[in-house]
């Protein structure tokens, strides 16, 4: 594909190439890195939800009619 291009501007476009694809990792670094954030959100909105429900009842029963 470069070979084809006149050799005074191989360079340059090998270099546009290789900042297109470093933008396009970027890009993908970001989204895993915010459904990193989104997942741990939501795990400890669960261990929140887990730890409410936890309340110890006096006889020590579970009060399956609540």
């Amino acid at each position: 594909m470069l070979g084809s291009v006149g050799s005074s501007n191989t360079a340059g476009l090998a270099t546009a190439l290789m900042k297109e694809k470093t933008a396009q990792m970027d890009v993908a670094v970001t989204v895993v890195k915010k459904a990193q954030d989104i997942e741990k959100a939501k795990g400890e909105s669960a261990l929140k939800l887990i730890d409410a429900a936890a309340v110890p009842v006096a006889s020590g029963r579970i009060d399956v009619r609540a």
